[in-house]
């Protein structure tokens, strides 16, 4: 069985706003052991599906393009920073989002109807851009959460989603290497 490690996301646009906080992060973090991300493969996941037989991709896809039918176009801020699972603690460094009530609807019901044997109330999600990684986390966390605090009120440009992406995602030694397997439309 052939399978690919896939997931529903919507593709985040390198920014200006973007390219200032992996400078200004990557600056103050240059001791650290961080595996930054592609700013190419900038997304926001909706839900990881994980490791899926290639033969059921097809269905999934069908699946996510009923979905989306049904849901209009929303706007989200790219906003402040964060890490997971704690600023002291900082093993996964993110930029945070704020948007409108259509993103986490949408969530809900890609999650509902892709996931039906996990309901999604047993489900936390938090919202993220990941923009890189510690396997062992940040070691001078101090410098690290003074850097994330001095950008706590940074904020990009609002964005308009018009649609969203199911994506392969490959592992390497370098990281991960995303790819988009569809595009799927929001309602107009």
């Amino acid at each position: 069985m052939k399978t690919k490690r896939i997931f529903v996301a919507i593709k985040i646009d390198n920014t200006n706003e973007i390219n200032k906080v992996f400078r200004e992060v990557g600056f103050d973090l240059i001791k650290e052991r961080i595996k930054w991300v592609d700013k190419k493969g900038l997304h926001l996941t909706l839900l990881f599906i994980g490791e899926t037989d290639v033969e059921e991709i097809e269905a999934i896809t069908d699946k996510l393009r009923i979905i989306v039918s049904e849901f209009r176009a929303f706007h989200l801020n790219l906003k402040s920073l964060g890490a997971f699972p704690s600023l002291e603690q900082a093993t996964i460094l993110w930029i945070g989002i704020q948007a409108e009530a259509g993103l986490f609807e949408l969530q809900k019901e890609i999650h509902a109807q892709l996931l039906k044997n996990k309901p999604a109330d047993d489900y936390n999600y938090t919202p993220h851009v990941t923009i890189g990684r510690s396997k062992g986390g940040v070691k001078y966390f101090v410098k690290g959460k003074k850097s994330l605090l001095n950008l706590k009120d940074w904020e990009d440009r609002d964005l308009l989603i018009e649609k969203l992406v199911l994506m392969e995602s490959t592992r390497t030694k370098q990281g991960a290497i995303y790819r988009v397997l569809e595009y799927l439309p929001l309602k107009k």
